[in-house]
């Protein structure tokens, strides 16, 4: 009984890890449409500070910053959700 236990917690472990590797935010375009689409989505003043992280992004990406540009898109993703 316990190693079916343990059989079914690895399979879901392992199950699980797409998810979280899907959710890698890149530096492109299509990431920040998302985000993008998000901090509109959002109310108040989460909208006015996601906005200004994606104007962060957008110009950190234009500039070649790609790893500031990943920091701005990650915050947006995280304080819209």
């Amino acid at each position: 009984m316990f190693k079916l236990i343990v059989a079914t917690a690895i399979v879901a472990a392992g199950m699980a890890m797409p998810v979280f590797a899907a959710e890698t935010v890149m530096c492109d375009d299509a990431h920040m449409v998302k985000a993008e689409t998000a901090a509109k989505a959002a109310k108040g003043d989460k909208m006015a500070t996601a906005m200004k992280d994606v104007d962060a992004a957008k110009m950190a990406m234009k500039d070649g910053k790609m790893d500031e540009c990943k920091t701005h898109l990650e915050k947006v993703m995280k304080d819209t959700m």
